[in-house]
């Protein structure tokens, strides 16, 4: 929008804050057991190990794919300094949704391992295409081939920005072959969620800051992209803001 003042176009924000809100944010702590892969047991000892990883419990319940499963798990949360302070009651306290964690941290160790043998078998195939290429390129036209090879190096590079983000999630940097999630607890991280409306036609989103970097108060801005974005393309989410949080403060 823009606006003249003395000769000069002055520009509006076309969105307004409708309102800001200190949230104390549940996630959950999982901790797991999991067992190792043969190939893993070769060069450590024992055959289970543990981990931990941390997950959203606040919108655990609204997620709709895979895709926004992703978005809600914070296992780098673990590595801070945990804050000491518990919401009060006369504080913002995001609710928790309960979901079957030992049956997303199966469906995740699933589809890694499917991802990565996939990964292994694509890779064998394209250093036999790139042999075969170095040998015969000199004498035919390997126009065809090459095509072939994109096409398996895209393929192979989103497998592999898929077996990252799995791995990451789980918080898992070896193979394992099962998972079982032993307990979990609730840590609160406090976020700040604004409310921006447009000011022509009042349509609302929302903006989530974290406020927390290794177990400090931050005064600089931090916006969470992946739980802004899901906040405002999940209607789900949405509600539980507005209920939750908007109509709170």
């Amino acid at each position: 929008m823009m606006k003249k003042k003395k000769g000069r176009a002055v520009s509006i924000p076309s969105e307004r804050i409708a309102s800001k809100s200190l949230v104390w944010m549940p996630y959950y702590k999982i901790q797991f057991e999991y067992r190792r892969s043969e190939k893993d047991l070769i060069q450590k000892f024992g055959e289970t190990a543990q981990s931990e990883t941390a997950i959203n419990a606040m919108f655990c319940g609204c997620a709709q794919s895979e895709g926004e499963l992703f978005m809600l798990f914070r296992p780098n949360y673990l590595k801070y300094k945990m804050i000491t302070h518990f919401p009060q009651l006369d504080e913002i306290i995001g609710p928790t949704f309960n979901m079957n964690l030992e049956a997303v941290l199966t469906d995740f160790l699933r589809k890694l391992n499917e991802a990565k043998n996939e990964l292994y078998d694509l890779r064998s195939t394209l250093n036999k295409r790139y042999t075969h290429i170095r040998r015969y390129s000199m004498i035919l036209p390997m126009k065809g081939s090459l095509k072939e090879e994109e096409k398996l190096s895209e393929k192979i590079a989103k497998l592999s920005a898929l077996t990252n983000i799995l791995s990451t999630s789980l918080n898992l940097g070896e193979s394992a072959g099962s998972i079982k999630a032993l307990y979990n607890s609730t840590f609160y991280y406090p976020t700040l969620v604004v409310a921006l409306k447009h000011r022509e036609c009042e349509a609302e989103r929302f903006l989530i800051i974290n406020l927390v970097k290794k177990g400090s108060i931050r005064k600089c801005l931090n916006i969470d992209d992946g739980l802004t974005q899901l906040c405002n393309k999940n209607d789900a989410c949405k509600e539980v803001l507005v209920r939750f949080v908007v109509q709170a403060s």
